[in-house]
């Protein structure tokens, strides 16, 4: 009978099992409900296809499987290269060590208010909560502002032709608008072509980072929320008021 002693585990291997185990479950975790989930699915088939043909001795399939899975980096690098880069943008040490800001109450209110209101009078809107990953590209591209937000000065930025309607407004994480008439890069996704432009530059953005983009349409006179490469249905205020507090107290 094979004893336990005969296997010696030391510390090392411990930590070394807990952090393979802490990066598998952040993995899992990412592509929970993603695209990536289904190809993990199949990879895990094929594994077990791979496995029983080793074992009954079937060559061919096996020699098959073998030079696959022996591309499979490559394979992953190109179907995945949008997931990986938000993955990678979202790996910020700074969060490791201070605690992220939180918008407050009064300001999700002031966001909550002014989307409905300009749903409701069929003015279109783009608004980016800036989270871990910073955006100092798109402020670049921008008007820079650093103004203390409220609901009177999005209502004068978004108003049908004046110089700074037709773009995004910025809003970091101490509830400030630094920047508007922001351009955003637009989702290259084939299935969200027939999209407007707004939504597919929110989708486009939360594909490539962690922030919250707010989208007031003015065709529809609804509110969507992008994030993590999906947009939501249209919500009223008090979804979005629950979906802000979720996500940003």
């Amino acid at each position: 009978m094979i004893g336990f002693e005969q296997f010696p585990i030391t510390f090392r291997d411990i930590i070394d099992i807990l952090v393979v185990t802490i990066c598998f479950y952040y993995l899992l975790r990412f592509v929970k409900g993603t695209r990536a989930m289904a190809a993990i699915n199949g990879l895990f088939l094929l594994f077990i296809i791979y496995a029983v043909a080793k074992g009954l001795g079937l060559f061919t399939l096996s020699w098959l499987l073998e030079n696959f899975f022996g591309s499979l980096f490559l394979v992953i690098v190109i179907l995945f290269s949008s997931d990986i880069r938000q993955a990678l943008a979202g790996i910020n040490l700074r969060s490791f060590f201070k605690k992220r800001e939180n918008l407050g109450d009064n300001i999700i209110k002031i966001l909550v208010q002014t989307c409905d209101e300009l749903a409701r009078k069929r003015i279109g809107a783009i608004i980016v909560l800036e989270q871990d990953v910073k955006l100092g590209d798109l402020l670049s591209r921008g008007v820079k502002l650093d103004a203390l937000l409220s609901g009177e000065l999005l209502h004068t930025i978004f108003f049908p032709n004046t110089a700074l309607h037709d773009g995004a407004v910025i809003i970091n994480q101490e509830g400030r608008i630094v920047a508007a008439s922001c351009v955003l890069p637009l989702t290259q996704l084939q299935d969200r072509q027939h999209f407007g432009t707004r939504h597919r530059a929110a989708l486009g953005l939360s594909e490539v980072s962690d922030s919250i983009i707010l989208v007031v349409s003015e065709e529809r006179g609804e509110i969507t929320v992008a994030q993590n490469g999906r947009l939501s249905n249209p919500v009223n205020g008090e979804r979005l008021e629950r979906i802000l507090s979720n996500v940003l107290v």
